[in-house]
């Protein structure tokens, strides 16, 4: 019986230079924010032309994951194409939809962190609650990096790149407007009272209070827009 072989698609050196830069930046090898090496430098660095390594840069470029700035250079701005896609699409959501999709994201990665934390992520933990507790440096970035470790502990990627993407998402547009509150005694006392839920593998306990953080943080975002701040949305 004849089969019905499929022709091996070869790469183009451009594919295969963008394919690389990709996987650099998805690494962390260059990140976000970091100016990536000049034309020049990555010419010799791949040992192609100049015109290959352009029109690679121009494909991140319009993805997304790139931006040129005439006269400074090219600097990573997403991680990669699904951070992009996200952020595109949390650009026209609604505030309301965004805090919906928050809670119950929030929800199952409490739970899955209860069932699933290792004694490492209970380390880790630990670690960025004492950070919280020495109130030394912003609330918002203490905060955000906690509930990190939480999503960590799930041991799911999937739902670690999800949560990353929301959390940075609000980090960057709300900060603001949460900045202040997130040393309050309410909320310090209810995320002690996560870590302890996380720690016991009480996972219906770690749903609840992080429910009660979530909502705590929409009271505030309510609260500061009652008194005339606004979302930075761009």
């Amino acid at each position: 019986m004849m089969m019905n072989w499929k022709k091996p698609i070869r790469k183009s050196l451009a594919r295969q230079v963008l394919e690389s830069m990709e996987t650099w930046i998805r690494e962390g090898r260059w990140p976000v924010g970091e100016r990536i090496p000049s034309e020049p430098e990555l010419a010799r660095a791949f040992s192609v032309s100049h015109n290959t390594i352009r029109e690679a840069l121009q494909s991140l470029i319009h993805a997304g994951i790139l931006e040129a700035k005439p006269g400074d250079g090219t600097y990573v701005i997403a991680n990669d194409r699904f951070t992009v896609a996200m952020n595109d699409k949390l650009r026209t959501a609604e505030i309301p939809q965004i805090l919906e999709a928050r809670r119950a994201l929030e929800k199952e990665i409490a739970r899955l962190a209860a069932e699933n934390r290792t004694m490492d992520d209970l380390a880790e933990l630990d670690r960025r609650w004492k950070i919280c507790c020495r109130r030394s440096g912003q609330g918002i970035e203490d905060d955000m990096e906690f509930h990190a470790a939480v999503a960590v502990a799930t041991r799911n990627p999937v739902l670690i790149e999800l949560y990353r993407v929301i959390v940075d998402y609000l980090r960057a547009n709300m900060e603001p407007l949460l900045a202040e509150r997130q040393y309050d005694p309410e909320a310090m006392d209810l995320h002690a009272n996560l870590l302890t839920a996380i720690q016991e593998r009480n996972a219906n306990a770690a749903e609840a209070i992080v429910v009660k953080i979530v909502d705590f943080d929409v009271a505030c975002l309510e609260a500061a827009q009652q008194q005339g701040f606004s979302v930075n949305k761009p």
